[in-house]
């Protein structure tokens, strides 16, 4: 093990140094504010987490329903901002709960308020490198195949995940392998004019292309360039693609239809 030690990239040293410094730093906030306090956090953070996955969903639709608000967005929006306000809420009460009797000073269970702050270092940098593979599984979906150049997330995320501890690093992504796949097979529908005609051809997709805002995106050069050229904001900011975010009833038919099989079909048919 000692062997591998100087193997280690700079950007593993950096990640090693972050996680030494976030930790000394919980071990003194716990040493100082005490167990309850300390916990305050984590515990906010986790049951922010499953309040919002569990009711999150039906929420953000129920009070998104009838505005113009796109309809995809609306379980994921209500998602974020009961994960956001349950957190608060549980932050608060465990902060009122962990305060300290009127004159004294020393928080109760120092030592253990350090042991606790210690793990909770360790948790924060985990999160702190979630973020940073979250971001970098987006730009790797959009990225150009057998790009020479990556975005600066990918790069970071490419070198923590060079041992054999952290490995999974690479493959890690929150996006769900159907999402996954579905943006990657759009990404190479745009490419190949042979597979999108054969997809146009199919049952399915002809009726969700009976929907004026769906065709216009999909036949519009422009929209095709900005997503080769990975220009995310200016896609998703484009009006037709906008159009097709909003169009609620477009959104729940293609969520009945497995695209992903469809697109498949059309690659490996154009293959041929």
């Amino acid at each position: 093990m000692a062997a591998d030690v100087p193997s280690l990239s700079p950007t593993l040293w950096v990640a090693l140094g972050l996680l030494a410094l976030l930790m000394i730093r919980g071990a003194w906030r716990g040493y100082r504010r005490g167990p309850m306090r300390q916990l305050a956090g984590p515990v906010a953070l986790a049951t922010g987490q499953l309040v919002g996955w569990i009711f999150g969903s039906d929420l953000g639709h129920a009070c998104l329903q009838g505005t113009s608000y796109p309809w995809i967005l609306r379980g994921i929006t209500g998602v974020l901002v009961l994960s956001c306000l349950s957190g608060l809420l549980c932050y608060a009460i465990f902060w009122r709960l962990g305060r300290l009797p009127e004159g004294q000073k020393d928080a109760e269970s120092p030592v253990l308020g350090s042991l606790v702050g210690c793990w909770t270092g360790a948790l924060y940098f985990l999160i702190l490198i979630a973020i940073l593979a979250t971001a970098a599984s987006v730009y790797d979906l959009f990225e150009k195949p057998g790009a020479t150049r990556h975005h600066w997330t990918v790069d970071i995320r490419n070198d923590l995940a060079a041992t054999t501890i952290t490995a999974d690093l690479k493959a890690w992504s929150p996006i769900p392998d159907k999402q996954r796949t579905l943006i990657r097979q759009t990404r190479r529908l745009m490419a190949e004019p042979e597979a999108r005609r054969r997809l146009m051809a199919q049952p399915e997709i002809r009726a969700l292309a009976a929907h004026p805002t769906l065709y216009q995106a999909w036949e519009d050069k422009k929209v095709r360039e900005l997503l080769n050229n990975n220009d995310l904001t200016a896609f998703i900011d484009h009006p037709k693609v906008r159009a097709v975010l909003a169009d609620e009833k477009l959104q729940k038919e293609a969520e009945k239809v497995d695209l992903a099989k469809i697109i498949d079909q059309s690659l490996q048919g154009a293959k041929k």
